[in-house]
């Protein structure tokens, strides 16, 4: 068969994820005898289409894709990630009010605080939004906008103005990289986005990220970190005293 063709090659993908779940890159294209770059354009297309979700070295069906992914995610320092969530809880109270960020860490820190009374919470993710359904003392303001199946949050336009009608004592948001030169940084832009207009709109940022993300950078900055009341993070290889974080900077290991 002809794969030179672009329709007839994409089809061909979909039929293979039929059968195995999930193609990489690298096979596609000695497969198919193109380039890699030529397999990366089609996958982005058919996930444009929501065919497929593209994952990291090839893609899966789309109806598997966030699952895959977010499972991936979340094993990434699974014990580090419990072990922040349930530091930076103890930072909460009754009677609080806090914007929550979607994460695989802020998950664990929205599962941490669940049996908080009289706390308000206000999230873009109907995942952490649904965490606090059993606690009835609870108020949970879900905030709506442009739904992103992938990773089940809301973002753009509409998510950022529902956040600027609210005000809260805390944001906690989750971070791709943090520099101490630089800040709190993210790779995707809508949820640097999500996470900038909750830092404006609160009294105090709270931060959690393990230590594999220290001393790094990402494509977008989320805060300053004169912005950050406080980092909840790991020190895992025990490097952090070496770490040229500004002294004014509170960070809090778990």
């Amino acid at each position: 068969m002809d794969y030179s063709n672009a329709s007839t090659r994409r089809n061909a993908i979909l039929d293979k994820l039929k059968i195995s779940g999930q193609v990489f890159v690298n096979e596609l294209a000695e497969f198919f005898n193109v380039s890699q770059e030529t397999i990366r354009r089609d996958l982005t297309k058919l996930e444009e289409l929501r065919h497929i979700k593209k994952v990291h070295g090839g893609a899966v069906s789309y109806q598997f894709g966030f699952e895959m992914e977010f499972n991936q995610r979340a094993r990434l320092a699974e014990s580090e990630k419990k072990a922040i969530a349930s530091k930076a809880a103890k930072l909460i109270t009754p009677g609080d009010s806090l914007f929550i960020d979607f994460g695989t860490t802020t998950l664990e820190f929205a599962k941490q605080i669940a049996t908080i009374n009289q706390l308000t919470i206000f999230t873009n993710s109907p995942v952490i939004a649904n965490i606090f359904h059993d606690n009835t003392t609870i108020k949970i303001i879900l905030i709506g906008g442009e739904f992103g199946t992938s990773k089940m949050e809301c973002i753009g336009p509409v998510a950022l103005q529902g956040i600027a009608a609210f005000y809260a004592d805390y944001a906690v948001i989750g971070a791709g990289a943090i520099s101490p030169d630089a800040g709190v940084m993210d790779q995707d832009l809508n949820e640097a986005a999500i996470a900038r207009q909750m830092i404006k709109h609160s009294h105090k940022c709270i931060v959690l990220a393990d230590g594999h993300k220290l001393n790094n950078r990402a494509t977008a900055l989320v805060a300053d970190l004169r912005e950050v009341s406080w980092l909840v993070t790991t020190d895992p290889d025990n490097e952090l005293k070496s770490l040229a974080f500004p002294p004014y900077f509170k960070i809090i290991v778990a």
